[in-house]
């Protein structure tokens, strides 16, 4: 089996890392010959694939050297959509509700234009790789029942030899030396994170400080609030970092606020590191994990995210445990790959 997969950069990108993950976890397949296409020249040096990786050149690309093209992302699905005639069997995995990200990152026009784009593209596919079961309900509205497939996204152990910096374990014990406790979180700084909704919480509960991995649009935004409602003193930006999980260590808690979430890679890499998580109700959140093994809050209500923080402090460390197990028995790097794996067979 050959199998060309076609990312739009070589980048810190959700979906970047997962193929990352994935690639590194197929290799070992001997019947599996898999090539990483980027479509930008910048390359961030910390994505190492154990398979061959370069710039997709698109005027000689050799569709006929591989039995299937696996796209992720717009622009690749576009690429494939444009040549779909040279392609033997095109699978494009689907990292987003597309409707909901494309309005809360540009606006509800430009979803509604380039959301319609994106779903035409789709219909070219030969197969739509869903990361839940919520988004596969979701895009049952547009495609049949036969083209999409459901394969969580899975996460591998983290490297040991990252370092980590010395500003951010000084704002960490700082804190912790106020007799604080520290929530953390991770991720794109946008309305669809919900951060807001956390700083609300922290105007209340005195008691919690909160520090943010992850840059974006919001950031000026969130900075402000912070200062208007007189949190700067209990709440760090530490900007992006290529492995804030390995700072998940010295968390009480993690918080993963999200209005929309594809699937939720970061709260899977704080499970993954048994800490304690609060998220919000959200559909996609509810099928990762039950009740038992996280502690929800009702979206954008601010004092049932306040009871939630309460509410973790009691129970918080026996669910983490209980998260831990359904994070081994369904989204390791190793279970990913095996349904990808078992995918591709079926196509070839």
């Amino acid at each position: 089996m050959r199998v060309a997969i076609i990312i739009p950069r070589l980048d810190q990108l959700g979906p970047v890392k997962v193929i990352q993950s994935l690639v590194n976890s197929l290799d070992t397949a001997t019947e599996l010959q898999i090539k990483i296409f980027y479509l930008d020249k910048t390359v961030d040096p910390r994505i190492r694939m154990n398979v061959p990786a370069e710039l997709l050149v698109r005027r000689r690309f050799c569709f006929q050297e591989y039995d299937i093209i696996h796209t992720n992302g717009i622009r690749p699905d576009l690429f494939a959509f444009l040549n779909h005639k040279k392609i033997n069997y095109h699978i494009s995995t689907i990292h987003n509700f597309v409707f909901d990200d494309l309005s809360f990152t540009y606006n509800k026009l430009f979803s509604w234009v380039f959301g319609n784009i994106w779903l035409l593209i789709w219909k070219r596919a030969d197969k739509l790789v869903c990361l839940s079961e919520t988004m596969k309900n979701y895009y049952l509205k547009w495609f049949s029942a036969s083209k999409l497939e459901v394969i969580h996204n899975g996460i591998s152990e983290i490297e040991n030899s990252f370092i980590l910096e010395d500003d951010i374990i000084h704002e960490i014990t700082g804190l912790k030396a106020r007799g604080l406790k520290l929530i953390g979180s991770a991720g794109i700084l946008n309305k669809r994170k919900g951060y807001d909704q956390v700083f609300l919480a922290l105007s209340e509960a005195k008691e919690f400080a909160l520090i943010i991995f992850g840059n974006g649009n919001e950031l000026s935004e969130l900075q402000t609030l912070a200062k208007k409602m007189n949190l700067s003193n209990r709440c760090v930006f530490c900007g992006f970092k290529s492995y804030a999980v390995k700072y998940f260590q010295y968390l009480d808690f993690f918080v993963a606020p999200s209005r929309s979430e594809g699937f939720g890679l970061a709260l899977v890499e704080a499970v993954q590191q048994k800490i304690p998580v609060i998220c919000s109700d959200i559909e996609v959140f509810k099928e990762l994990f039950n009740e038992e093994e996280v502690t929800f809050f009702r979206l954008n209500d601010t004092i049932s995210l306040i009871q939630a923080l309460y509410k973790c402090q009691k129970n918080g460390i026996m669910k983490a445990e209980l998260a831990y197990r359904r994070y081994l028995n369904n989204y390791t790097n190793k279970l990913m790959a095996k349904r990808y794996y078992e995918l591709y067979r079926l196509v070839c």
